[in-house]
């Protein structure tokens, strides 16, 4: 049924805990939906996709909406909006903040959640979040659980995303690279052709311990492992790091760009970061 012959109005719960939200969402299920700043929802209402006939709203659920540091890592509650975290001095200056001041135009950054643009899928956050080795912490009915970022799509059961953790690096030294790029068909407020993300430092003979990550169109984020054992060998080349890449990632067709384009254009991007920037002087711009 489209959104606009939606003739009942929704019921809207609001509770305090995590615990609560959960237990909720099993009482209606399958008709309810949880929602936090809603931003990605209502646009997919005016698409024609109605609400559920539930509806749990989660920013009274205080655990979600704080951001506490830890010893090791800062925990980022999954209701703290994008904005609010761009605030935030150690976050502001990663790589991380670098992907939420890209993302969407500023009025929706203020409603858009950090829980929100990760269960959206394919949000631009997620490369980074993956490069950076964050781990996401969520309640699962019986108790709270870690799982890496990448592990999400594949988690067995319903889970409740309460907060991310987000480990404590240090600064990029002089042979480290922490990067996020983004290409779009607009400078905001439209879904990325591609976003990508990395932390690499580099070793003897031109090698990198990396980790990378993209996510692009409808495609799920992906971890690239074969373009990591790639750079990580000594001696390696442009041309070795597209086969591994494309062994990780085989993009799909979609209306704005084929796969072809992003695949090409994943491979310049981790290349102008990874390669170029070191070989260019000594004569070597190779076409991928």
């Amino acid at each position: 049924m489209a959104a606009a012959n939606q003739s009942v109005m929704p019921v809207v719960w609001m509770p305090a805990t995590v615990q609560e939200a959960f237990a909720l969402y099993e009482e209606y299920f399958p008709d309810v939906e949880w929602i936090a700043g809603g931003t990605w929802r209502q646009i997919e209402r005016e698409k024609g996709t109605a609400f559920a006939g539930n509806i749990i709203a989660l920013e009274q659920v205080s655990e979600l909406t704080s951001v506490h540091e830890e010893e090791n890592y800062m925990r980022i509650g999954a209701c703290m909006t994008l904005e609010e975290l761009i605030q935030e001095p150690y976050i502001s200056r990663e790589i991380l903040g670098e992907a939420l001041r890209q993302i969407a135009a500023p009025a929706v950054r203020t409603r858009g959640t950090m829980g929100g643009n990760i269960m959206y899928g394919h949000g631009d956050a997620l490369p980074a979040l993956m490069a950076l080795q964050a781990e996401l912490e969520v309640w699962n009915g019986r108790s709270y659980a870690r799982l890496p970022v990448e592990e999400a799509a594949s988690y067995e059961g319903t889970f409740l995303l309460t907060a991310v953790l987000l480990p404590k690096t240090p600064e990029a030294s002089g042979g480290d690279v922490h990067f996020f790029e983004k290409i779009g068909r607009r400078e905001a407020f439209t879904a990325s052709l591609l976003a990508v993300s990395g932390c690499a430092r580099r070793q003897a003979g031109g090698s990198w311990k990396a980790r990378l990550a993209l996510v692009g169109g409808k495609d799920a984020p992906v971890r690239l492992r074969r373009a990591e054992a790639c750079v990580a060998e000594s001696g390696w080349t442009p041309e070795a790091f597209f086969k591994a890449l494309e062994a990780d990632y085989q993009p799909g067709d979609e209306p704005f760009s084929s796969g072809s384009y992003r695949l090409q254009a994943a491979a310049h991007l981790f290349l102008s970061r990874l390669w170029l920037e070191d070989n260019a002087e000594k004569g070597g711009v190779h076409n991928v």
